[in-house]
């Protein structure tokens, strides 16, 4: 599978009690929210801050409530691709705002680097600052474009965790906000 946009994935209640508990959150700030800008492309990426909350990782859980939000979420998601979730592996939401003078592009990467693993990245509002998603599953000197994903409120990306990704802050709108789980195939 290279990757899966689906539309309207969840209930419009269900949406609203994400958006209400993302609302709540404490937030953490990050100065950046990926790293290891690829040699010689310094001047294309920028450390994009923003803010986190990590709900899952391999400690288990650490925020129940937002736990208790997002894996209802990540069954839904993962059935509508007839994919059963071995184990989460990694789960946090971050929330993005515009960077002044700067397109806020993010580093290209991959979430965990030593074993197989889906990615799926839930948009909880309509957004700007695209998902960019590469041809590259490997470290390169120089990424080509494979596709890129409109942040739009109810909308789902799952995508092969080897393969590199990365996105834009927003520049339109007051933020991007999104929750990301990895899950173990």
């Amino acid at each position: 599978m290279y990757y899966k946009v689906i539309d309207d994935v969840i209930s419009e209640d269900y949406q609203k009690y994400i958006q209400s508990v993302i609302y709540d959150m404490m937030w953490a700030y990050k100065s950046t929210l990926s790293a290891n800008t690829p040699l010689g492309e310094e001047e294309n990426f920028v450390n994009v801050p923003g803010f986190s909350k990590v709900f899952y990782n391999q400690e288990g859980v650490q925020n129940q409530l937002l736990y208790n939000t997002a894996m209802p979420l990540a069954h839904i998601c993962c059935s509508k691709i007839n994919v059963e979730i071995e184990t989460i592996y990694y789960g946090r939401s971050f929330l993005q705002v515009p960077l002044q003078d700067k397109s806020g592009l993010s580093n290209p990467h991959i979430d965990i680097t030593n074993f197989d693993h889906l990615v799926c990245l839930y948009y909880v509002f309509d957004s700007d600052g695209d998902t960019v998603l590469y041809n590259e599953t490997e470290e390169s000197d120089q990424y080509t474009v494979m596709d890129t994903v409109t942040p739009k409120k109810n909308r789902l990306l799952i995508f092969d965790g080897k393969r590199f990704h990365t996105g834009h802050s927003p520049m339109l709108h007051q933020n991007r906000v999104l929750i990301n789980s990895n899950f173990i195939l």
